[in-house]
């Protein structure tokens, strides 16, 4: 799923782009998918942001969602899930406009209730946890871990600065953490949680 952010430059986003069996496009992003070579399976969203050429050239994969009470990425993912697909790569929802980026990743939050979906950056990736759980890290992997609900207690295992029963009242509060091995866990009662993994060197 692409968004109309920074279109990704980096080795671990455009070859997850380049892998996938389908790539829907909020309509914002066509443009700049096409300007890549990639070509869209669906371009989603109210389609004010896409020229009338792309309208005629797609007319057969167009899913026009009118409507202001949330954003393309919102409706590109409804879609998705009512395609039933529900393991869901999302591209470009970061850069460009900081406003949008905090959006897009408290959005994550509520999508992971109902998909696997994570956001992958130039940076890294981001997920969103509900539960307790152990992920995949290597060591000295830049690991950062954000709460939604400042009275979250978080234990953590596998991390350089251990949090034991900390509460984020801020959400800069453990950042730039590190992994020390091959995986990390992240015990909690609540959340949910936004972790951020660093891509390799």
């Amino acid at each position: 799923m692409l968004a109309n952010g920074a279109f990704p430059t980096h080795a671990v986003p455009l070859a997850v782009l380049r892998a996938a069996k389908r790539i829907v496009c909020c309509d914002g992003a066509a443009e700049k998918l096409l300007a890549a070579g990639f070509t869209p399976t669906a371009i989603v969203g109210d389609l004010d942001s896409l020229p009338d050429t792309l309208r005629q050239r797609f007319a057969d994969r167009l899913v026009r969602e009118p409507g202001q009470n949330d954003n393309d990425l919102s409706k590109a993912f409804r879609f998705c899930l009512q395609k039933g697909w529900g393991k869901i790569v999302i591209l470009g929802a970061t850069g460009l406009r900081e406003d949008h980026t905090l959006g897009n990743l408290a959005l994550l939050a509520d999508f992971a209730t109902q998909a696997d979906v994570k956001m992958l950056t130039d940076a890294g990736v981001f997920f969103a946890l509900h539960q307790t759980a152990t992920f995949a890290t290597f060591p000295g992997q830049p690991v950062s871990v954000f709460s939604f609900d400042p009275q979250t207690a978080i234990t953590s295992d596998g991390l350089q600065y251990h949090l034991v029963n900390l509460k984020l009242t801020r959400w800069w509060q453990a950042t730039l953490n590190a992994a020390t091995g091959d995986s990390a866990t992240l015990t909690f009662s609540g959340g949910p949680l936004l972790v951020f993994q660093a891509h390799p060197a």
